[in-house]
C-alpha cells in the first residue's frame, strides 16, 4: 500500500468484530472502513460467497469486488 493510503485512516484500520458478522453472520453493514470492506471480501470469496452478494453485503459495486479478486490472484503469482 502507498504512503498516502496508509495515512489515511479509513485504509488503515478495520474493525474485525464488524467484519466477523459480515462474514459469519451474513450481516450487511455497509459502514466498514474500506480496509475492512476489503477483508471482509477476501474471506467471504474464501467461502464462496457469490460477487453480487459480497457487493450487496459491503455495500460496493460487483466491479470493485471482481477487480479485487483480480489483484489478489495477481498478487498472488
Amino acid at each position: 500500500m502507498s504512503t498516502w493510503h496508509n495515512r489515511r485512516e479509513t485504509w488503515s484500520t478495520a474493525d474485525d468484530y464488524d467484519i466477523e458478522l459480515v462474514v459469519h453472520d451474513r450481516l450487511p453493514d455497509w459502514g466498514l472502513t474500506r480496509l475492512g470492506r476489503r477483508i471482509a471480501a477476501r474471506q467471504l470469496t474464501e467461502r464462496n460467497a457469490s460477487v453480487d452478494e459480497i457487493s450487496a453485503l459491503i455495500g460496493v459495486d460487483p466491479r470493485t469486488v471482481y477487480r479485487w479478486r483480480a489483484e489478489d490472484r495477481q498478487a498472488a503469482a
